[in-house]
């Protein structure tokens, strides 16, 4: 964004951006409304080992985000919490920028997709039917794929990563959010901040 566009965006259009405590709480909503989905994909996981059920529901649930914010500004956490994205000036989100904000969620995901997925799908697999099975497969699993494993799982850090980006700067913008030229704000400007 210009130099000029900033400084209009100050000037004209004065919004209260929401903070990472909100954002946060908005986060922590999301996933308890997605406790159903994470509990089918944990079955097809652990209990009932699934490759595609596992792979197709995580697919799913990763457009949560990405829809309900390009349709309605906001996911459900998000409107509980009177937050919402905006572009530039206050306008509404485009489900372009929508997606761009997922990239790095997007990201975090498919490494982690990847590896439990190649976990899954393997015959020495079929035999499990309960946590405790699986998290020993899962070390065996972790520890013949070494550095691969390790991607995988400090690859779930991007959007932590990008969110403490909001943490130093005044529009309270993470990484995915400057990439996507979007701002969280409270919908009602006159509202208590919770952040």
């Amino acid at each position: 964004m210009s130099d000029v566009m900033d400084n209009d965006l100050s000037t004209v259009y004065a919004p209260r951006f929401a903070g990472f405590g909100v954002r946060l709480g908005a986060y922590i909503i999301d996933v308890l409304v997605l406790i159903p989905v994470i509990g089918a994909s944990m079955y097809f996981t652990m209990f009932n080992p699934n490759a595609l059920a596992f792979l197709l529901i995580s697919i799913l649930s990763a457009f949560y985000k990405p829809v309900l914010e390009g349709l309605y500004g906001a996911t459900v956490g998000k409107m509980a919490l009177k937050i919402k994205v905006v572009g530039a000036e206050g306008v509404p989100v485009t489900i372009n920028q929508a997606f761009i904000r997922w990239v790095p969620f997007l990201l975090g995901a498919v490494f982690s997709w990847w590896f439990t997925y190649g976990m899954i799908s393997g015959a020495a697999a079929e035999g499990i039917s309960g946590f405790m099975e699986y998290s020993m497969y899962q070390q065996e699993q972790t520890a013949e794929m070494g550095a691969t494993a390790t991607i995988g799982q400090l690859s779930g850090l991007i959007p932590i990563i990008s969110a403490l980006f909001m943490l130093g700067n005044a529009r309270k913008q993470a990484a995915h959010d400057k990439l996507a030229e979007t701002y969280v704000i409270y919908r009602d400007q006159n509202s208590g901040s919770m952040s």
